[in-house]
């Protein structure tokens, strides 16, 4: 009887819905090479639930690439330079408008859409548009 008992039991669990909810585009990590980032959005609206998941981990994603474009390539000196920090904020927009989603999901729980997205962006994308924009600020 317990042998029986105890598998059905590891597959109830291992099906609740919140157990696998956290496992849905969760597990995307940023590494040496790509940003990356997860979120997930509740509506009634499948696609505004999307977009909603988009727009978080972008944010998201928008911090980390922040400080790396700041450590790598702001210049420490006394006078500022607005020619050269326009070129580095146009270069953010651009570069966060070029991700990638790597993972897309969505579920239906009564009558609502959650929708679950992992996005990421090299840091290789990154260096290669900041260079562009910084040689096209010195020609």
């Amino acid at each position: 009887m317990k042998k029986t008992i105890i598998p059905i039991l590891i597959i109830i669990l291992l099906s609740s819905c919140s157990f696998l909810e956290k496992h849905i585009c969760s597990n995307y990590e940023s590494d040496n090479d790509c940003f990356r980032s997860s979120a997930n959005a509740l509506s009634a609206d499948a696609q505004f639930a999307k977009d909603k998941a988009l727009m978080i981990a972008k944010q998201n994603i928008a911090e980390a690439v922040d400080i790396y474009i700041l450590d790598k390539f702001s210049h420490q000196t006394f006078l500022a330079d607005p020619e050269f920090e326009n070129k580095i904020n146009a270069a953010r927009k651009v570069v966060l408008k070029d991700i990638t989603v790597v993972c897309n999901r969505i579920i239906t729980k009564k009558d609502m859409y959650k929708a679950f997205v992992a996005i990421e962006i090299t840091k290789e994308s990154i260096d290669e548009e900041l260079k562009n924009r910084l040689k096209e600020a010195t020609q």
